[in-house]
């Protein structure tokens, strides 16, 4: 591939999914350190912003409860509320850095690049790294890291801006990116990759 173009894809950071009264938290699957997790986020798409990177938002939603799938059996809180269309638990977390000219993608299940548009938005951005960050590491990112490999993007997962509810979890899928499928790195790095001219090292 001879895409050049460094983006940031910052997935499911949706109330729901991270918020206190968000309906995961409510089903005691919590995320830790939410106001750090944020501001590395936050320093992601400053520095994709800064070099003129697009910022891709990633949310998961259904329209209706028959679209939650087999996800309904493993995990029953979710078969009548949480991740709805048009519901204050569908929607990305107010402190988020977000500007109009900012990309974003719906998607029904975990991996991003599945029954969406995001493989066609980026090959028409000319795309062929992401830098990754948001919920859940071991779910919805992992399995979008895999998905960017199987289509030869480079992905780069920024280490203190994913987050996960079970900490081994965690540490094992960032253990298991950084194998082959991503290169696994602190958050300063992965901004400097946003802010690099491409070509650089």
């Amino acid at each position: 591939m001879n895409a050049r173009q460094t983006a940031l894809l910052v997935i499911d950071m949706q109330n729901d999914y991270c918020h206190p009264d968000g309906v995961f938290a409510r089903a005691g699957l919590r995320v830790t350190g939410l106001d750090d997790l944020v501001g590395h986020v936050n320093t992601l798409t400053a520095a994709a912003r800064s070099a003129g990177r697009p910022v891709i938002w990633v949310r998961m939603e259904w329209a209706q409860d028959a679209e939650v799938g087999l996800l309904a059996e493993r995990s029953p809180f979710l078969r009548a509320s949480g991740l709805r269309r048009g519901t204050w638990g569908g929607e990305l977390l107010a402190g988020l850095d977000r500007a109009p000219g900012d990309h974003e993608i719906t998607k029904p299940r975990f991996d991003a690049f599945h029954r969406t548009e995001l493989d066609g938005l980026v090959r028409d951005l000319d795309v062929g790294t992401l830098v990754v960050a948001g919920v859940r590491t071991d779910f919805c990112v992992e399995s979008t890291v895999r998905a960017a490999f199987f289509r030869d993007l480079r992905a780069i997962v920024a280490r203190e801006a994913v987050a996960g509810y079970v900490e081994d979890l965690h540490l094992g899928s960032l253990r298991l990116m950084g194998t082959v499928f991503a290169e696994v790195v602190p958050v300063a790095d992965a901004a400097d990759a946003l802010a690099r001219t491409p070509g650089e090292r």
